[in-house]
């Protein structure tokens, strides 16, 4: 029979016009000849009943034509169509038997099929043949893709591999069989990683260009030096400092698959520039004092790392003012000097800084005699800015010269190689009546040194390099002390003071290249807004509005630059990644074909030195990445939010999330999704991952997109993609902890869950939501850890899914549709102020007035509010300064005895004073004892009538073209938030919507509780917030509240319509 066969084949081949064949073989479905070229193998079936299905023959085969003949294990074939049957034809070569493959041939050959997307049922080794030592498949039977096939396939190989020669061929065959669909079996134990090993290699083959990828050197890179991958790049950056080396710059040549799956880069190497010392002594001296305990350790890296270069200082000294309260603009007053000192200390150790000094309190009186002449034990002036304690430092410091800098400073470097020390040093040598020299600014061009004449400039304190010996030539200087032996003047502007009587000055100027910034203390309340601009700086990422000024000008999201607005944005949050595991997940990401993309990664404040790598590593691709540089770790949740919610500006950008320590399977994942997106119109697309903890033949996570807040509906799975309009209209405090009669702004983020805590909503609010059919996504976690913080997870979840469910009526973009507040409301009870402050949102300072709620107005209100059975769950009573009020206590003692306490004891009332005089500090004090449900805002206390984090009231969008087409109607945060508003004239849908129309007279007021209607109120707010400045100044961020700390400094913009208005309300009056 088989001599028949072969002479059936022979005969086919040779109607074919094919001849000279050798014969290479036989099996049950085929005859093989070749003639030395190619391969033959025509399809005859050994045992051939009739039922012999050549169609499904020809299909199996057909997987294998058009591959590429370019790789390892498989061959392109060819399939010839005779009258009988079909030919496969491939390449030729010479082969030897395969009697059996180990897991690392298994692991390439399941590689290579998993890029072709063919399964191959059958993998035993005598289905390939040995080329080089290399097995190559010849029994080229093929099947459709699907991850359960793949996973059983990579269960069988593995088999084959570890016993197929051990155990006697009848038991293998059962236990073959016994392990489809069953990976549990004792023999399969390390199957998981296997597969984990597997996935691995496919992300390392598709990463191939890039993980061969060299770097172009900095020109000024001068020495170079081979690192180990476990080095500390952050430590070694400021170890070498000590060295004369500065750090520019990492490089590896190619990359390796290590052991932990992980990408090992060759030739890992640190490259530096040379540091050369000056001649001249310049001592680096950072003030600081106990109200800088959050943030003082990120400030001093910011600082010694943006100045330490091209000239290293000749000592490095952190000066401390051990006073722990009662500053002068005080911003926090939680730091402690044992937390601050050993945060110090710490630096130190770590060759940050050289040494500190503590300001020693009974030097003060001898000091202060020095320097000025007089004889007080005070420390600091009357105004409470520190004295003593900076001329201490002064008087500590070794160096001939010192750069003293407030601790806050922001620093930018254009050129690090510009010698500003060597710049502002010649100034000196060039007029002998220089005392300082002021460090720049930030300007797009060089500025001549000025400031010669008349004494120059007040020194510059917050930044500025002093001549030491000079100042001591020309003490004491001017300055007095009043009765209670205050002293008036601060050093610096007592030295300006003798510039001027000794012909000295002190100038400014210099080249644009090194530059400071200097940053309000409203900002500074909170970290994560002013060191988020703080890394911008350091990145020489900076909006062209801060040209020319000292003072940090903007808001955060004019900072949070550059904003990505590509179709597809992969976002990825990441803290203390090895760096050979984020090559992984980079060369993952990069090596995605067929698409653009944009990339956001978020560092959370690594102490690896990880963002020191990542500098290098993105440096081709700056165009396409905005890397993130965080100071202070933060919850994930705020991460994500910050990377979407600040740095996307496309509403309709498909956000990916992919973890930095996880990595895509495969280089066509962003491809398939931008299909998928287009081809469905989808919104939101999940799944689906491979988990390197777990292993199951079918996939763990089916999705329940209808109702998700049930059970988490599995939606929270990786790959997470969705649009990013749908992340927008997320509420806020369905990230945050839920905590009755807490503001949003001081309510804590969850901890933990964060995919839970975004993507149930997202999922809720969606109309077209896909789960992938193939895995593409390598999730890693330690198996060991899974059960970490079990409790607290519990926790976040259960507070992620008992909050309101969302629909798409929830879903806005651009600017959300505010809704009035019906459960709050503000009481104006006078529209006098003490203050006057500009911009105010009452127009109290612009149009001023002693207008009044009397107390019979409020007993209308207690009654109207009974009557309607209204339980307020928050009555704020302000103006004006509402403690003016002449019956102030009589309208609190109202409210809460003939409301509160009688029938709605739930209620909050809060007094918002502006407390600036002693008064009204006494009687909100005073209030606060007598009454329970009475609180304070005392965030509203004020100390000039310039209020920094103030919006511009008077900018009135009706005036801005660009809110030419705007919908009014749709209000701002301050209705939903604050509720509605009263004073004397009704109800409006806020207070400020009532402020304005007692200044324009358009008498749309509500006259009772009980005539309360939407649409009345949202017609007000479209005929009011179409004056309001802030309907304009949260524009940035859809019309929602925006933190004081997040807003760009007050200025005070009265446009056209607000001076018509004011004027004629003047004349009316």
């Amino acid at each position: 029979m088989d001599n028949q066969r072969k002479q059936e084949a022979l005969s086919i081949l040779t109607d074919q016009n094919i001849d000279t064949l050798r014969y290479l073989g036989s099996g049950h479905e085929s005859v093989v000849y070749t003639d030395e070229t190619f391969v033959y193998k025509v399809i005859l079936p050994k045992y051939f009943h009739g039922d012999f299905n050549f169609q499904k023959a020809y299909r199996r085969k057909s997987y294998f034509i058009g591959i590429s003949d370019q790789l390892k294990h498989l061959y392109p074939i060819e399939l010839i169509k005779t009258s009988k049957t079909y030919i496969v034809k491939y390449k030729f070569e010479k082969s030897e038997p395969c009697f059996s493959y180990d897991e690392n041939d298994a692991i390439s050959f399941l590689s290579e099929i998993w890029q072709e997307k063919i399964i191959v049922k059958d993998c035993k080794p005598k289905n390939f043949v040995r080329v080089n030592s290399q097995i190559k498949l010849i029994d080229l039977d093929g099947d459709d893709y699907t991850d359960n096939l793949f996973l059983n396939m990579c269960a069988r190989m593995y088999l084959y591999a570890n016993y197929s020669i051990i155990l006697d061929d009848h038991y293998f065959e059962k236990l073959k069989r016994s392990a489809i669909n069953n990976f549990d079996l004792p023999e399969l134990n390390g199957l998981r990683e296997f597969v984990n090993k597997v996935f691995s290699n496919i992300i390392f083959e598709q990463s191939n260009i890039v993980s061969n990828q060299k770097f172009y050197l900095n020109s000024n890179c001068s020495i170079k030096e081979k690192i180990e991958i476990e080095t500390n790049l952050e430590n070694l950056f400021y170890k070498k400092i000590k060295e004369n080396k500065y750090l520019k710059q990492i490089t590896f040549d190619g990359l390796e698959l290590n052991h932990n799956n992980y990408f090992s880069p060759k030739l890992y190497s640190a490259h530096y520039s040379e540091l050369k010392p000056l001649e001249k002594r310049v001592s680096l001296l950072i003030k600081t004092c106990p109200q800088d305990v959050k943030t003082i350790e990120a400030n001093i890296k910011h600082i010694v790392k943006q100045l330490s270069t091209p000239n290293p200082f000749y000592e490095i000294v952190v000066s401390i003012d051990p006073k722990e309260s009662d500053f002068l603009r005080e911003y926090h007053n939680k730091g402690t000097l044992a937390e601050l000192i050993e945060i110090i200390k710490k630096l130190e150790h770590n060759h940050i800084i050289d040494r500190y000094v503590i300001f020693d309190v009974n030097e003060t009186k001898s000091l202060n005699r020095q320097w000025f002449n007089i004889d007080s034990e005070k420390s600091h002036t009357k105004s409470k800015a520190p004295l003593a304690p900076q001329l201490f430092a002064f008087k500590e410091c070794k160096g001939d010269y010192i750069l003293q800098v407030d601790s806050d400073v922001l620093i930018g470097r254009k050129d690090y190689n510009h010698s500003f020390l060597t710049e502002m040093l010649e100034q000196f040598d060039k007029n002998k009546e220089v005392l300082s020299v002021g460090f720049n600014i930030y300007n797009k061009h060089d500025n001549l040194y000025f400031g010669f004449e008349n004494g120059g400039f007040v020194p510059e304190v917050r930044m500025g390099l002093l001549h030491k010996k000079r100042i001591e030539q020309i003490l004491p200087l001017p300055n007095a002390i009043d009765d209670s032996v205050e002293i008036s003047l601060t050093w610096h502007r007592a030295l300006h003071q003798k510039q001027k009587d000794s012909n000295k000055c002190s100038i400014r100027g210099g080249r644009h290249d090194s530059f400071y910034i200097h940053p309000q203390n409203y900002r500074k309340k909170e970290a994560y807004a002013w060191l988020s601009i703080l890394d911008r700086v350091e990145q020489n990422i900076i909006p062209d509005l801060q040209i020319g000024n000292f003072d940090l000008e903007g808001s955060l999201y004019d900072w949070t630059i550059n904003k990505r607005n590509e179709k597809i944005i992969v976002v990825s949050c990441f803290r203390n990644v090895s760096v050979d595991r984020f090559l992984r997940f980079w060369c993952s990401l990069t090596a995605q074909k067929n698409v653009d993309f944009g990339i956001i990664l978020l560092d959370d404040n690594s102490d690896n030195g990880l963002p020191f790598f990542i500098d290098s590593l993105i440096e081709p691709l700056r165009d396409r990445v905005t890397f993130i540089k965080k100071r202070h770790s933060s919850p994930r949740i705020e991460n994500v939010y910050h990377a979407i919610h600040y740095y996307i500006s496309n509403p309709d950008s498909i956000v990916v999330m992919l973890d930095g320590d996880d990595a895509l399977i495969g280089n066509t994942v962003l491809s398939n999704i931008n299909t998928k997106y287009d081809a469905y119109n989808a919104d939101v697309i999940i799944g689906r991952m491979h988990q390197t903890y777990r292993l199951q033949p079918h996939y763990r996570y089916p999705v329940d997109f209808t109702n998700p807040r049930k059970t988490g509906g599995n939606v929270w799975q990786h790959l997470k993609t969705f649009k990013k309009y749908l992340f927008d209209s997320i509420p806020l405090p369905y990230l945050k902890y839920s905590k009755k009669n807490q503001k949003l702004y001081y309510s804590e983020w969850l901890e933990t869950c964060d995919d839970f805590a975004f993507m149930v909503p997202i999922v809720e609010m969606c109309n077209r939501p896909l789960l992938l059919d193939n895995i593409n996504y390598y999730y890693e976690r330690d198996y060991k850890k899974r059960n970490d913080d079990r409790e607290l997870k519990e926790k976040c979840i259960a507070e992620i899914l008992t909050k309101p469910s969302l629909t798409h009526e929830n879903v806005f973009k651009n600017r959300k549709k505010f809704k009035p507040n019906l459960s709050k409301i503000e009481l104006d009870i006078t529209y006098e102020c003490n203050l006057k402050c500009l911009g105010c949102n009452r127009s109290c300072t612009q149009s001023p007035t002693k207008e009044s709620l009397s107390l019979e107005d409020i007993k209308r209100f207690v009654q109207e509010s009974i009557e309607n059975n209204h339980h307020w769950e928050l009555i704020n009573v302000l103006g004006g300064e509402p403690t003016l009020h002449p019956e102030f206590k009589e309208i609190i003692f109202w409210i809460h005895s003939h409301y509160i306490e009688k029938f709605s004891t739930e209620t909050i009332l809060q007094i918002v004073s502006n407390g600036y005089d002693e008064n009204s500090r006494l009687l909100c004090d005073e209030m606060l004892r007598l009454y329970k449900n009475v609180r304070i805002d005392y965030g509203s206390y004020k100390s000039d009538k310039v209020v920094e984090y103030f919006s511009p009231f008077n900018d009135a969008p009706i005036d801005d073209p660009q809110y030419k087409d705007a919908d009014f109607s749709k209000g701002c945060w301050v209705t939903s938030y604050c509720g509605i508003g009263f004073n004397g004239k009704g109800y409006y849908a806020c207070a400020v919507a009532g402020g304005i129309d007692r200044i324009v007279g358009k008498n749309r007021e509500i006259k009772a509780l009980n005539d309360l209607d939407h649409q009345i109120l949202e017609n007000q707010l479209n005929e009011f917030c179409r004056l309001c400045g802030n309907f304009k100044a949260y524009q940035s961020n859809q019309g929602d509240f925006i933190p004081r700390v997040e807003k760009e400094p007050f200025k005070n913009i009265v446009t056209r319509s607000w001076k018509s208005i004011y004027k004629q309300n003047a004349k009316n009056k």
